[in-house]
């Protein structure tokens, strides 16, 4: 096969031993397959176990004559054999990626580059190539025992949001990694620990028919489903046996995985340096962003009839509207490299950067790969050529993808609009111009302060008006921001990893360039916390200084100019507070549902639990609703919601009240309307922030004499009272389950030791029983 004229040039110069496997991951191989052993030996051995309680059964029945307990014991360890044993034979299907897929008729350069790449590497060819919308690349496969002796034929998924912000070299490099993963011989073994590890867990996890057969024995007549209640209560202490075992599997496994990654990061660098996959990392959190932004305005688009033609201009034209809100050259483009030897030393991602993007969410951080990839700095330039490159009629493929978001029977009754004009739509507000830093961005600027008053009485405005609105909207505004999402972010996963929701990647917990210890993380929480409360604390001194310093403009201008602009200001603070009000009340009731309905089964006490969170909410629904419906808005207002008449028009919770008679209907038809009624205050809360900012620009250049005062609309009204919402004191949401629950999942480690001790007596007592009395 002659070279394709398309594919991307390598580096020059690989050192030797790049991705020869290293001390680390031989240990963890090593630990990896003790822990598969004793799993598998035990496995084995309680499936012997009841195969010979079964194989004693039957002689016994045979030589001994009727016997109604053997005939009842032996069929039930029968059925315990066919159960353990029907698991080493099952298979993990992959599943339908939902893509398109192409062949290397209809593709013939994308075939010819992905097979040049997997033979440069090593690695087999995929059997069948989906294109995809999302922004990902995967490699996926059916796996069963056969594997472990014979591969699985590999299928490869490319994320066509994925190839929409990547250049030709980055894509080159993500397949790269992907291909990684099975072409050095080396890691055999590695892989070989890590698709057992795939079939194991899913030989845990599976239900299927036979659990089915022993439910419904359990549902007949008393006199036969006890042996069904038995059985059942055998089965899950096995499953709960095999699980808690798995436990250590998985443990080996973490650490594993890890090196896995660095190597497969290598195997790419190998072929295309050592920052082509760096810089596809950094343009992936903005393109998972971008991806979602599309979406929504397609889905926003949909509910007026229309629908976008290309998803994926959407995508590039949201990160370029990014770009310009956060005034960041750098979001989501390829990152610049120094000259010459600093090119080793330089790092794209800080430590409080290192999140992985949405496809790479259980690797290493970010910071952690970079390094690794620069360990050896592999010099190699990278094609600029867009990743569309490669494929047959790009075109065809983005209007082929994008149509399959909309129904077909109703796509061609849907008008069909620019993509370009629809995201901008989105990013047309005023208060998303540069000049504000990004102060509006996913912020709510009135959450901070307990009414207007609050606000009014924060800060200290210069003597003039002039003077005040000269200080607001620094530079250094971007940097605090930053400095805020930042802290937010690293808040929330040491939260995660403290309530185990995250599993730290090699099980090691790396913060600000340190490893922590789990009993280390409440530390380092509290000086997070007091970090978040004083970069807080002056965002909310300059959030009031805004207002108050357009507020002391105002009143030099005229009355109705200043009450124009206090009504809009009152009006945000109040739907600001009553949308989070909602939120919170929503969050609430779906945590209780989750926590009461999280082992399948709610009883008697957690049912009372459910009603008493539902009349809560319930009252507080009803306190918002009384306050939306005496808003009156502005005529500005009014006219951009397109509501003739507010007071019969307003969202309003209309449930009847919660019983024990209708519970389980109400909750899910309360969080509906709670959506509505949000997702409406959502978008009063836009438009009133943006005719705010609107108006203070306005209030600025007048008093700056570049404009000149025109009659200001009648200010709205809000009432006296509302629901208010500060941050720090919303619900309490159970973050774990009670005691039993945990019990039973085998949550945190006294339960799951209590678990496995229980299931561990009952598995023990029936095989002894067993072998004892046939």
């Amino acid at each position: 096969m002659t070279e394709p004229l398309l594919y991307p040039a390598g580096p020059e110069c690989v050192p030797e031993n790049l991705t020869k496997a290293k001390p680390s991951y031989k240990r963890q191989v090593w630990l990896a397959m003790a822990g598969l052993m004793v799993f598998m030996c035990a496995y084995i051995a309680l499936m012997v176990c009841f195969g010979l309680i079964t194989y004693k059964g039957f002689i016994g029945l045979s030589d001994q004559g009727f016997d109604l307990f053997k005939l009842i014991i032996t069929p039930c360890a029968g059925i315990l054999t066919l159960f353990m044993a029907k698991s080493l034979f099952a298979v993990r299907r992959s599943g339908d990626p939902r893509g398109m897929e192409v062949s290397a008729e209809n593709q013939p350069e994308l075939y010819r580059f992905i097979h040049t790449l997997a033979d440069e590497i090593g690695a087999p060819r995929p059997h069948r190539v989906f294109l995809t919308p999302e922004v990902n690349a995967a490699v996926f496969y059916d796996l069963s025992l056969l594997n472990l002796l014979f591969p699985s034929k590999k299928n490869l998924i490319i994320g066509m949001g994925l190839v929409n912000v990547l250049s030709f070299g980055e894509l080159k490099a993500v397949l790269a990694h992907e291909f990684g993963h099975f072409a050095q011989r080396s890691m055999m073994v590695g892989r070989w620990v890590y698709i057992a590890q795939q079939i194991i867990g899913h030989m845990v996890a599976t239900r299927d028919w036979l659990d089915s057969i022993v439910r419904f024995i359990g549902r007949i007549d008393l006199r036969i489903a006890w042996i069904g209640w038995l059985l059942s209560l055998v089965i899950w202490s096995i499953r709960a046996v095999v699980d808690s075992l798995f436990g250590l599997v998985i443990m080996a496994e973490r650490a594993l995985s890890r090196e896995m990654e660095f190597n497969a990061d290598l195997v790419a660098v190998s072929v295309t340096g050592s920052d082509a996959l760096i810089n596809a990392l950094y343009k992936l959190q903005a393109a998972d962003h971008g991806w979602q932004t599309a979406l929504q305005v397609a889905e926003n688009e949909a509910r007026s009839g229309k629908r976008l033609t290309d998803l994926f201009t959407a995508q590039r034209v949201a990160m370029e509207a990014m770009r310009k809100v956060l005034d960041d050259e750098g979001y989501g483009v390829t990152p610049r490299l120094p000259e010459g030897q600093e090119q080793a030393l330089h790092r794209v991602f800080s430590e409080a950067t290192a999140k992985p993007p949405e496809m790479w969410a259980t690797h290493p951080a970010n910071r952690d790969r970079e390094d690794n990839a620069k360990y050896q700095y592999v010099a190699s330039a990278i094609d600029e050529r867009t990743a569309w490159v490669v494929f047959e009629n790009p075109a065809a493929i983005r209007t082929q993808i994008s149509e399959g978001f909309y129904t077909p029977d109703k796509r061609d009754e849907m008008e069909a609009i620019a993509a370009k004009d629809a995201v901008m739509k989105r990013f047309s507000h005023t208060s998303l111009e540069p000049e504000y830093r990004g102060n509006y961005l996913s912020r709510s600027p009135m959450r901070n302060f307990a009414s207007v008053q609050d606000i009014l009485a924060t800060g200290e405005l210069a003597a003039t008006a002039t003077e005040s609105l000269a200080k607001l909207y620094p530079l250094e505004l971007k940097a605090q921001l930053s400095e805020v999402r930042s802290l937010t972010s690293e808040m929330a996963t040491l939260k995660a990893l403290q309530r185990g929701d995250l599993k730290p990647s090699g099980g090691v917990i790396r913060h600000r360039g340190e490893e922590l210890k789990k009993a280390d993380i409440p530390e380092a929480l509290e000086q997070l916390a007091q970090e978040l409360e004083d970069a807080n604390g002056q965002l909310k001194v300059h959030d009031a200084l805004c207002r108050r310093a357009h507020l002391q403009a105002a009143e030099a201008i005229s009355s109705d100019c200043h009450d124009y602009l206090l009504g809009l200001l009152k009006a945000l603070h109040c739907v600001e507070h009553l949308e989070a009000v909602v939120q919170d009340e929503q969050a609430l009731l779906t945590n209780t549902w989750l926590v009461i309905t999280a082992d399948g089964q709610i009883g008697y006490f957690e049912k009372r639990r459910m009603i008493r969170v539902a009349t809560k909410v319930q009252a507080v629904m009803r306190d918002v609703s009384a306050a939306l419906i005496h808003v009156e808005l502005s005529s500005a207002i009014h006219e951009k919601l397109g509501i003739e008449d507010w007071k019969t028009q307003c969202p309003a919770f209309t449930l009847v009240d919660v019983t024990k008679g209708n519970w389980g209907e109400w909750c899910p038809a309360a969080s509906e309307q709670m959506s509505t009624i949000a997702g409406l205050l959502g978008y009063l809360n836009d438009l009133i922030l943006n005719e705010l900012i609107v108006t203070e620009r306005a209030v600025a250049a007048i008093t700056a004499e570049t404009e000149v005062a025109a009659p200001f609309p009648e200010a709205g009204k809000v009432p006296e009272a509302y629901p208010v919402l500060l941050p720090g004191q919303e619900n309490v949401l159970q973050r774990k389950l009670d005691l039993w629950n945990r019990f039973q999942l085998a949550h945190g480690f006294m339960p799951s030791l209590a678990r496995l001790l229980v299931a561990g007596a009952i598995v023990g007592g029936t095989i002894y029983g067993g072998l004892i009395v046939l």
